[in-house]
C-alpha cells in the first residue's frame, strides 16, 4: 500500500483501486427524511454510483406525506420517528441503533457526491488511521481528493464533522450518541467530544464534490441556532464580553450583508438572554421555583 504523503497539515492519499478489498469496509447510509421526494432520488443515485455502495440503508422518516418512502430501496430499514416533538440528534440516534457495519455514513436527503470514489477514499482513510474518528466532505470538486486533520490545534467549533455528509466509525457513535439537548450543531458538539475527550481528530475531505440542495436553503433561523448551540455547548468563550462586542460590530459594519446583520443582531440578543438566564439561575436559592 502506498505511503501517505504529508504536506503541512494537508495530507494527500492515494485512491485505492482494489474493489474487493474496499467492499470489506462495509458502511450503512443513514438518511433522515421528511417530504424529501424532490431530492432523495439524486442522493440515492449518487450513492449507488459509488465504487463501494452502501451495504445497508437506514431511513428515519418523521412523517412524510409525499412520495418519499416510495423511493426507498426495497431492502432498506425504515424507522418511523417516535417522539412527539422532532429532534434531529434524537432522530439520528434512533437510526444508529440499527447499524451493525463498521462505518456509518450520515447523509442529508438533499445531498449527493459527484466523485464516485469518495466513499472508498473516506473508508480507507478511517481504516488506516486509528486517530481519525470521522471524515466529512465539503463542496469543492477536484481531480484529486485530499484531507486536512481537524484537531485541538485548529478546531474552531464550526469545522468539525458535518452531518450533511459524513462518515463515522460506528463503535464511536455507539459509545457516545449525539446529545438530544444540543438543539443544533450536534455534529460539532460530537466532534468536540471526539477531539477533546478521546484525543482523536476529524478529517475534512476536499475534492469529492459534495452537493447540498436543500429547497429551504440555509435560513436565518438555522444559521442562528447553529451559532448559538456552538456557543453554549462547544465554545463557551462565545458567551464572553469580547465576543459579544465582535458580534455587535459585525451587525453594524457597513460591508455586512443584510442577512449577516440580522443573524448577528439575533445572535447578540440570544447570547445576552442566555447569559442573563444563567446568571439568574446561579443567583436563585437552591430549591426555589
Amino acid at each position: 500500500m502506498a505511503a501517505l504523503k504529508h504536506c503541512s497539515n494537508i495530507i494527500h492519499m492515494p485512491i485505492y483501486k482494489n474493489g474487493d478489498t474496499m467492499r470489506s469496509r462495509a458502511y450503512t447510509a443513514l438518511i433522515r427524511t421528511f417530504n424529501s421526494q424532490r431530492t432523495l432520488g439524486s442522493t440515492l443515485e449518487a450513492l449507488e454510483r459509488q465504487s463501494v455502495a452502501p451495504r445497508t440503508y437506514v431511513f428515519v422518516d418523521s412523517g412524510s406525506t409525499d412520495q418519499t418512502l416510495a423511493l426507498v430501496p426495497k431492502d432498506a430499514i425504515v424507522h418511523h420517528y417516535k417522539e412527539e416533538r422532532f429532534n434531529y440528534a434524537e432522530s439520528l440516534n434512533q437510526g444508529i441503533a440499527y447499524i451493525e457495519t463498521p462505518f456509518s455514513m450520515v447523509i442529508s436527503s438533499h445531498t449527493s457526491l459527484e466523485n464516485d470514489r469518495a466513499l472508498e477514499y473516506a473508508m480507507a482513510l478511517l481504516d488506516e488511521n486509528e486517530d481519525i474518528a470521522a471524515a466529512y466532505f465539503v463542496q469543492e470538486l477536484g481531480q484529486n481528493m485530499r484531507f486536512e486533520r481537524i484537531d485541538r490545534s485548529n478546531f474552531s467549533g464550526f469545522n468539525g464533522a458535518w452531518n450533511t455528509c459524513a462518515v463515522y466509525k460506528t463503535h464511536l457513535l455507539k459509545k457516545r450518541f449525539f446529545r438530544p439537548e444540543v438543539f443544533s450543531a450536534e455534529d460539532q458538539e460530537w466532534s468536540n467530544w471526539a477531539i477533546n475527550n478521546e484525543n482523536m481528530c476529524i478529517a475534512k475531505i476536499v475534492g469529492a464534490g459534495m452537493s447540498y440542495k436543500n429547497p429551504s436553503g440555509n435560513s436565518v433561523s438555522k444559521s442562528l441556532n447553529e451559532r448559538l448551540a456552538v456557543a453554549i455547548y462547544v465554545r463557551n468563550e462565545m458567551l464572553g464580553f469580547r465576543y459579544l462586542l465582535r458580534t455587535l460590530y459585525r451587525a453594524m459594519r457597513p460591508r455586512s450583508s443584510v442577512k449577516e446583520r440580522i443573524i448577528n443582531l439575533a445572535l447578540l440578543y440570544s447570547l445576552i438572554s442566555h447569559n442573563l438566564a444563567a446568571w439568574r439561575s446561579r443567583r436563585s436559592p437552591k430549591g426555589s421555583v
